[in-house]
């Protein structure tokens, strides 16, 4: 009988937990068993409110999501039906703060891996037993979109529920991760009925880079067009945004409706709510005719930035053998380049568009993050180097020619790809102007992206159409002679320093050792081939020459020219949250976001960075340098540089007590305005 006792009171023990249990465990549907949920109870119930805490966890494997509140352009939020549930009065759910997806183009908020949503269940009477039957409707996604329902079910005895430490500790941290509701802030909410646009002004919190989610009108989805935030003169951080407001419904009026905004950014969340008033939004942004000015003038400016220089041996081949040809002949020529400039743009155009739609980072020159694209370049660029030197003026049969054959050559095609290639390889860094442009043509419309490009290619092309519209500039190049030969061998050792780069670049993707192997058996090649065409003189004279150019250069470029460049500069890796941190100790931030890829990057750094006085004004105790690498893709650095629409490199911002919002350098940089903006950021002033 002892040795019964034991066993009955753990079997009663089994039997009441199983009848009053405080969590489902995991509910699993078998038709999609990437998702699974928990419903528990704190056991914490308040007799005065009636309300006992609970947590709704979801897991989702691998890329599944699931939805916010307010899903945005797609999706379904989650949704539990109580009807069947007895001596429950009330079940509050809150949202914790969701994370921003795009997919096919579409804006959407929500959950991925392990989201836990906090509740609280209220009782019509404490003093009788509580029955939860519920069933959640969850929809959740990845390309796909999968709708499923799970049954909760739970019987609750109030006298004899117990703490759960496990529930408390999720409850709370659910609790924690949900947006802080404000309701006395100063914020105002005003939508002007004819442009279809809701304005946001929020006079409170230091925001710097924050990302607004508006939702509480179903029907009604909201696109960011701007966002900016200031200091008026009385010293108020100011907020303000513009949202692009449309409806499913077609006509849409929010005068007198009251809307959330929830700003996030970095760990703080906060959410507001106001009514709408009507307002008329004059819009300070640039037009797309001066973005289309502008654009004409970064693309022409875009012919002399160092990014662009390697790639003149290209373009001046052609007006080396202009001078053989007609009037008519040359204009086909310099028109085929052109147009080459301008596919090469549409292409990039449909490539990023590629990458928006798919909720890919986007960025000029984001193609170099990929090694194929590298690959490729390094080859056509090897190719157009030999071909320079006579590799492919051979006589193939018809049958047999390729694309490869010709492109050094004098027809259309052999222009068009030159065009073409001039201009991927321009694309590594940005240029005066042009980082506007582009961060214009990324923001806007598939439209827009095209015309600001198609604006960029012309600036481009600019020189061409202009030679192919008076060809009797030609007249003015010298006749041609054996020197040309000699022009020829200086462009293709600036094509094979050109692959050469690029098969640097792929360091980052590929052993070091097999670059080495693939570089020296590219300068043998060369070297042999022009030792085949122009005799062993010539590859003398040529290694000579440049060792001659690299000394004067270097001597004309530096006084120092012979130390080394100095690689004693301390700098951390970019995180954003870490930036404001340091700013309120009294430090000043120097932010450089750069890329392996970028040319531009490199002269900012040998030219300027490096050099003092900047090199020993960055070594001071009272600085924090911060680089961001973007010769890989990286979401967090895309998001930094898009938070300033910035959507290139080489990109830098100086911050400080004096400075906090940071202030932006030019992209070419120089001594004096890196130290005017380290003085400006600095609590002490110049140094």
């Amino acid at each position: 009988m002892k040795i019964v006792k034991p066993f009955l009171l753990i079997f009663g023990l089994l039997i009441s937990s199983s009848t009053f249990a405080q969590s489902t465990g995991w509910i699993e549907n078998p038709n999609h068993p990437p998702v699974t949920a928990k419903f528990m109870l704190t056991g914490e119930l308040d007799p005065v409110s009636k309300t006992l805490p609970a947590v709704l966890e979801v897991k989702l494997d691998g890329d599944w999501k699931t939805y916010w509140r307010s899903p945005g352009e797609g999706g379904i939020a989650p949704s539990i039906d109580w009807e069947q549930s007895e001596n429950l009065a009330n079940v509050s759910w809150d949202w914790p703060t969701p994370e921003a997806f795009s997919l096919l183009g579409l804006q959407t908020f929500g959950y991925k891996h392990d989201v836990m949503f906090p509740m609280l269940l209220q009782s019509k009477d404490i003093n009788k037993p509580i029955k939860i039957k519920g069933l959640l409707t969850l929809s959740s996604c990845t390309n796909i979109c999968v709708l499923t329902d799970y049954e909760i079910n739970l019987n609750i005895d109030p006298k004899r529920m117990t703490a759960d430490p496990a529930a408390m500790f999720a409850y709370n941290k659910a609790t924690s991760s949900v947006p802080q509701h404000k309701t006395d802030a100063d914020i105002n909410l005003g939508w002007d009925q004819e442009k279809r646009q809701l304005e946001v002004l929020l006079n409170e919190g230091d925001w710097q880079y924050p990302q607004l989610i508006i939702d509480g009108e179903p029907d009604v989805t909201f696109k960011l067009k701007k966002v900016e935030t200031s200091t008026n003169d009385q010293g108020v951080k100011q907020l303000k945004a513009i949202f692009d407001g449309s409806s499913w419904l077609g006509e849409t009026d929010l005068i007198g409706k009251s809307l959330n905004v929830t700003v996030i950014e970095a760990d703080t969340a906060i959410e507001y709510s106001a009514p709408v008033t009507a307002v008329d939004i004059i819009d300070s942004g640039s037009s797309l005719l001066t973005m289309l000015l502008i654009a004409l003038l970064g693309g022409l400016i875009l012919n002399v930035m160092p990014c662009v220089l390697p790639v003149l041996g290209m373009k001046l081949s052609a007006v080396v053998a202009a001078p053989e040809f007609n009037k008519t002949k040359i204009r086909q020529q310099f028109l085929s380049s052109a147009l080459g400039i301008l596919v090469s743009f549409w292409l990039l155009a449909g490539f990023i568009l590629t990458l928006k739609v798919t909720g890919q980072a986007i960025g000029w020159g984001v193609q170099f993050q990929n090694p194929w694209f590298i690959g490729f370049m390094a080859l056509i660029t090897s190719v157009f180097a030999l071909n320079m030197l006579g590799a492919f003026e051979i006589n193939l049969p018809s049958s047999v020619q390729t694309k490869l054959a010709t492109t050094g050559g004098n027809d259309n095609r052999g222009h068009f790809l030159q065009g073409m290639f001039a201009t991927l390889l321009a694309t590594p860094c940005s240029a005066p102007f042009l980082g506007t442009a582009v961060a214009f043509a990324l923001g806007a419309d598939a439209i827009s992206l095209f015309v600001i490009f198609t604006a960029l290619a012309v600036g481009m092309a600019l020189p061409w159409l202009m030679v192919a519209a008076v060809p009797q500039v030609a007249n003015y190049f010298p006749k041609p002679g054996r020197w040309m030969n000699v022009v020829k061998v200086i462009f293709a050792g600036l094509l094979l320093l050109t692959s050469l780069w690029l098969i640097s670049l792929l360091a980052n993707f590929i052993s070091t050792g097999i670059l080495w192997v693939a570089a020296a058996i590219l300068v043998l090649l060369f070297i042999t081939l022009m030792a085949r065409v122009h005799g062993s003189a010539a590859v003398i004279a040529s290694i000579s020459m440049g060792i001659l150019v690299s000394a004067i250069t270097a001597f004309a470029t530096s006084d120092n020219w012979a130390r080394p460049l100095p690689t004693d500069l301390s700098w951390t890796p970019l995180q954003q949250s870490d930036i404001q941190a340091k700013v309120a100790e009294g430090k000043v931030v120097f932010v450089d976001v750069t890329a392996d890829w970028c040319i531009t990057c490199k002269a900012n750094k040998v030219g300027v960075i490096l050099q003092d006085p900047v090199y020993s004004r960055l070594k001071q105790k009272d600085i924090d340098l911060v680089i961001g690498d973007w010769t890989k893709p990286s979401a967090p650095i895309t998001d930094y540089l898009q938070s300033h629409n910035r959507y290139g490199v080489p990109f830098n911002v100086v911050y400080g007590p004096n400075a906090p919002d940071g202030i932006e350098l030019p992209v070419i940089l120089s001594s004096k305005e890196v130290i005017a903006a380290i003085n400006k950021a600095s609590a002490k002033g110049p140094f």
